[in-house]
């Protein structure tokens, strides 16, 4: 599909556009299809494969107007979303014929169902019983202070969106960037599902065979899903090509499942987000996870997986409670000394942010993850 052009002769400046709006898609547990995983939420929804064909939804009208928004603005804001977009960063020209291409990065979310209530976490919203009592449950007074706003916040939105313009965020654009980011309420019911093998099986045939990395994960924990295996194995049988990446707190992660994944090739890389290197800074986020568990997950795991063309990664988010250099540096030596490879990802924009200066976590730069960087950078 092509975008309309109305350049002058004059070469425009350029502008930033994020691939995966372009070249990608994903798919959320209830059928819902957006941009990517950083649409979590489902603000901007292109259409549903519960009822539509990916064919149909790609050649839409909404799928022109999310590629229209992307590129109406030249720097990281995306007024599909209504906010930064950290995937927002490949530079082309402001105007221009530009078309959608066939789909290299395919996203699906198997399941929102989730044992943990890891504060910040969007998961936290799917549950309507969780309240801002739990948050001081959980996180104590300053994050209920945070939650609370954040949600009186919602609560106004959702009252004055019949007032805005008309549309989605797309509507709200017209408002200003402001006003577009205090317009976004409620997450809107029917967020959560489970996808049918099924499903799974039409959504990867659709893609097509230029697909070349499938994200086999989402807001919810891909391990509670029941047919993941099967899945799987329709998906490396379907796109045996493809990079799959499975992404998982390490809870749930158990022999028969894990040796499914090892044996058949299943995955190619399984990465474990462990956001600590001790109970006490792991913990504060990983609201009833526990380190010991999601630890050992991970050591018999990277052990099985020696020889093989797995990967298996510990990944830490870097938070104000586990960013000290001792914490951050023990981290490092018990990754070290276990001999798995371990890569940090600075949290950004939300509560618990780290305020380390970026001079002073220098030494973390040849472990950062490939699309984080340092805080101030």
């Amino acid at each position: 599909m092509q975008i309309a052009s109305g350049c002058s002769e004059a070469r425009p400046p350029a502008a930033l556009r994020c691939r995966q709006a372009f070249e990608g898609i994903c798919v959320h547990a209830n059928g819902d299809v957006v941009c990517s995983i950083i649409d979590g939420r489902g603000d901007f929804p292109l259409g549903n494969v519960q009822t539509q064909s990916l064919g149909a939804i790609l050649s839409g009208p909404r799928c022109s107007e999310l590629l229209s928004l992307v590129l109406a603005t030249r720097d990281s804001y995306c007024r599909a979303i209504g906010k930064p977009c950290p995937l927002k960063v490949e530079q082309v020209r402001a105007c221009g014929s530009l078309a959608r291409g066939p789909i290299r990065f395919l996203e699906i979310e198997p399941t929102t169902a989730c044992n943990l209530r890891c504060l910040a976490c969007l998961a936290r919203d799917f549950d309507t019983s969780i309240g801002w009592r739990d948050g001081l449950r959980d996180g104590g007074l300053s994050f209920a202070l945070w939650d609370g706003a954040r949600r009186l916040k919602h609560y106004l939105a959702d009252v004055l969106r019949p007032l805005a313009p008309q549309g989605t965020i797309a509507g709200a654009s017209r408002l200003g960037r402001a006003a577009a980011m205090l317009r976004r309420g409620s997450i809107r019911p029917g967020r959560t599902g489970c996808l049918s093998p099924e499903t799974i099986r039409r959504v990867v045939a659709e893609a097509g065979p230029a697909v070349e990395r499938v994200h086999f994960f989402g807001y919810g924990e891909p391990f509670l899903y029941p047919h993941l295996v099967a899945a799987l194995r329709h998906v490396r049988s379907a796109l045996p090509a493809a990079s799959i990446v499975l992404s998982t707190n390490g809870m749930y992660v158990e022999p028969p499942v894990e040796e499914a994944l090892i044996r058949e090739h299943l995955v190619d890389w399984l990465v474990f987000s462990i956001d600590g290197a001790d109970a006490d800074s792991y913990c504060k986020y990983r609201i009833r996870g526990e380190f010991r568990t999601a630890m050992q997950n991970l050591i018999r795991v990277h052990a099985k997986a020696r020889e093989t063309r797995l990967h298996v990664m510990w990944q830490y988010v870097v938070f104000r409670w586990n960013d000290s250099d001792a914490t951050l540096r023990g981290a490092l030596a018990l990754a070290e000394r276990l001999e798995i490879p371990i890569w940090f990802d600075f949290a950004r924009s939300t509560w618990g942010r780290s305020r380390r200066k970026a001079r002073d976590v220098e030494f973390l730069t040849p472990y950062l993850r490939s699309d984080s960087r340092l805080p101030g950078c």
